[in-house]
């Protein structure tokens, strides 16, 4: 099987597990500047085989697959994106509402916020702007990534945050982290704490797909 395909499959079922998912999640993962590998829409995560992730050229789309394709034309810097439905994020996205800092976690991996945006993709793109996820109008959340792990990790801890931010908006002691700490700690995620795990799988999975490719290559020669 393909690594990456594997790979996809693999984050796949841990989202499915964690129970982060709802009816039309897709997951991704750029494989070369303009080309990506994409869970086929309309199969549920848990459901997935291997024929189910495709492989297409990011200016070549369906409709279906066009916000994904967008955010990788627009960000060089993301490899990897979550489009997902988590229990906690959906009704925030409903609401249409910004979710500040509650946690040190999501001011490192998210953003200093995580706004909502209009279900259109300049929208996004834009709300995406300094962050790695956003909200999405009346539906779930876009997370993004370096990696697939990063980005898998940003929609766990995006749950988390939106489940702290609605429990205790309920009983009135929502305690923010505030905005100048908050770009401090995303600063420091950034350029200090992930950057020698986000190469190292970085660099793994470049490895891993360079073998292959030189492997093929090596067989179509003999």
């Amino acid at each position: 099987m393909n690594k990456i395909v594997q790979t996809i499959l693999e984050y796949a079922k841990k989202l499915a597990d964690e129970k982060v998912v709802g009816e039309s999640d897709m997951i991704s993962m750029r494989t070369e500047l303009n080309f990506m590998y994409i869970t086929k829409a309309g199969v549920k995560l848990c459901d997935l085989g291997e024929e189910d992730v495709l492989k297409m050229n990011i200016f070549k789309v369906e409709p279906e697959y066009k916000y994904h394709a967008q955010i990788y034309k627009e960000r060089e810097d993301i490899n990897a994106i979550c489009q997902c439905y988590p229990k906690w994020v959906v009704p925030i996205a409903k609401a249409g509402v910004t979710i500040p800092a509650v946690l040190d976690d999501m001011a490192q991996i998210v953003g200093p916020t995580c706004k909502t945006s209009a279900d259109d993709i300049a929208s996004i793109v834009k709300t995406l702007k300094g962050r790695n996820s956003c909200l999405v109008k009346d539906k779930g959340c876009i997370t993004s990534g370096r990696t697939l792990d990063e980005a898998y990790t940003c929609v766990l801890v995006l749950d988390k945050a939106s489940h702290c931010f609605i429990a205790s908006s309920v009983i009135g002691e929502n305690k923010v982290i505030n905005g100048f700490e908050a770009r401090l700690m995303r600063f420091i995620y950034k350029t200090k704490y992930s950057k020698k795990n986000q190469e190292n799988l970085s660099a793994k999975e470049e490895g891993e797909i360079s073998g292959e490719e030189t492997s093929v290559k090596e067989e179509s020669e003999v």
